[in-house]
């Protein structure tokens, strides 16, 4: 799927879903903070950083072993800043350092899955 969308597509939806993450962030909470590892919660902020990584994987323009540390380390760095960011805001946001793992793990699992679907690919080709 990926060679046959040029990746100005991928970076429109990349850029788009960063934004949509700040704007999730962005949204007033609830009045309790949770801070649990397991919590459904967890699951979203897994979900919302998988999907974060597989677009910047697809819309960067470099060499694949660069693109991987590139969106690795820049998710990692938007992970730990969002939480950050939660903590700055004058409503019910609260800082979670068990949100930054989860957001981790998920990119981690895009760069996964993208390693898994990459070999896949090339080696059915």
């Amino acid at each position: 799927m990926t060679r046959f969308l040029h990746p100005a597509p991928w970076r429109i939806l990349a850029i788009l879903w960063t934004l949509g993450i700040v704007a999730a962030c962005s949204l007033p909470g609830r009045t309790l903070p949770q801070s649990g590892l397991f919590e459904f919660d967890k699951l979203i902020h897994a979900a919302l950083f998988f999907g974060f990584g597989v677009l910047w994987l697809l819309a960067l323009r470099a060499p694949l072993r660069i693109r991987r540390w590139r969106v690795f380390l820049a998710g990692l760095a938007f992970a730990v800043l969002t939480e950050v960011y939660q903590g700055l805001l004058p409503f019910e946001r609260f800082p979670d350092p068990y949100d930054a793992l989860a957001n981790g793990l998920g990119l981690c699992a895009a760069l996964l899955a993208h390693g898994w679907w990459t070999r896949r690919r090339t080696s059915s080709s």
